[in-house]
């Protein structure tokens, strides 16, 4: 049986009895995920909480699955909140279920629906394209002034869904547009977050190892993945996120284990090809998962460089909370963990959507160029709700 029959078809089935689950899928074989894939249902727990402190003690009992919204931001920084977003969610939403169902990865088989169906009954945005544009051309005034190296400038796409949607049926057009390491599919009440995330925020195996695969520079699918390895600007833009999560680790880890162990790596999707590098270090005897999880948060590669000063500035140019997108989401278990990056990500709750696209701008970015990179990050979940890409350029 593949992954989609004996996981997939078992969460939509679940969905149908009103029940909570949580699919983490692997349908894409990378080197740096567990290529496996889980299913956990019977809840017996959960925390809802605007803080991992405050809750770090009951995750030393199982392993829970859920997120970690990017507002955690402002616990973990002590940073100012934004206006809230068009879904408002806790930041921390983590359940603990009572039957974990496990498999291999298997590639996804295409979704047998048509490119034709449209979900959204109404779609709107935060920003118009004139106003990212300008946006992204005031970072880089930032940029030259010295007061940051780097800023991940993104903009909501939001709306409402037609009443007959399926969440499982937008699940497999999301997993055949966009195969992804950290494909996922949670339940919790009416809400579904539904994601096909190729970017690895955090893993730590039980004897302390930790990794991280901070993405920074894309290109379309359609150019030789080569052009990307070769860009100055790219790997300009990756290094400093590097740096960034080496600092990060840096807070938490053994002394002297921060290394390096690929730089400017080419990892492939459908629809796009992304530059990453991979850090790693060793977990350090007084410090716990929660700890590391803190240190690093929230991802460096959805921040800019440096981080608090980044995360200032994306707070102003943004104008509303990011929500679950630029956090994490996952599992947590007490000597463990591997929680992905939020992106590539749809949020549904009732019959409302939204979801989340942007970029690093650095000193030699192009405004023009960054919007036809949000445009393309948005494929796959445009795929996913029937919308035409010409749809969303026109917002």
């Amino acid at each position: 049986m593949t992954v989609r029959d004996s996981l997939t078809d078992r969460a939509a089935h679940l969905h149908s009895t009103g029940e909570d689950f949580a699919l983490l899928l692997s349908s894409l074989d990378t080197s740096y995920s567990a290529g496996r894939s889980m299913l956990a249902h019977g809840a017996a727990e959960s925390i809802e909480s605007e803080n991992l402190s405050g809750c770090a003690s009951r995750l030393t009992q199982g392993t829970w699955f859920g997120w970690l919204g990017y507002a955690l931001r402002c616990d973990t920084e002590a940073l100012p909140t934004d206006a809230p977003s068009y879904i408002t969610l806790p930041p921390v939403c983590l359940t603990r279920f009572t039957q974990i169902e496990e498999a291999g990865l298997r590639p996804f088989p295409d979704a047998p629906l048509s490119d034709a169906v449209c979900f959204p009954a109404a779609l709107a945005s935060n920003m118009t394209r004139q106003e990212y544009l300008e946006k992204v051309s005031a970072t880089i005034q930032k940029i030259h002034a010295g007061d940051f190296y780097q800023a991940n400038i993104t903009r909501k796409f939001y709306g409402e869904l037609r009443e007959d949607f399926s969440p499982a049926d937008i699940f497999m057009r999301l997993c055949a547009a966009s195969p992804a390491p950290y494909s996922a599919w949670i339940r919790r009440g009416d809400t579904h977050i539904l994601s096909s995330s190729p970017e690895l925020f955090l893993k730590i195996t039980p004897d302390g190892h930790m990794s991280t695969r901070p993405i920074k520079g894309s290109a379309p699918a359609s150019t030789p993945a080569q052009d990307l390895r070769r860009s100055e600007k790219d790997r300009a833009e990756n290094l400093m996120i590097t740096d960034l999560m080496r600092n990060d680790f840096s807070r938490v880890a053994k002394r002297g284990s921060v290394r390096v162990s690929e730089l400017f790596g080419i990892d492939s999707f459908a629809t796009i090809h992304h530059m990453s590098s991979t850090v790693e270090a060793e977990l350090s005897e007084e410090r716990s998962v929660p700890d590391a999880i803190q240190a690093c948060f929230p991802p460096g590669s959805m921040t800019g460089a440096p981080k608090i000063a980044a995360m200032k500035w994306c707070s102003r140019m943004e104008a509303m909370e990011r929500g679950v997108y630029s956090g994490a989401l996952g599992w947590i278990a007490p000597d463990s963990c591997e929680l992905s990056v939020v992106i590539r990500t749809l949020i549904i709750q009732g019959n409302r959507f939204e979801f989340q696209v942007g970029g690093g701008i650095v000193a030699d970015s192009k405004p023009e160029s960054e919007w036809q990179e949000t445009l393309i990050k948005a494929r796959g979940i445009a795929h996913a709700l029937g919308i035409k890409e010409e749809a969303l350029a026109a917002l």
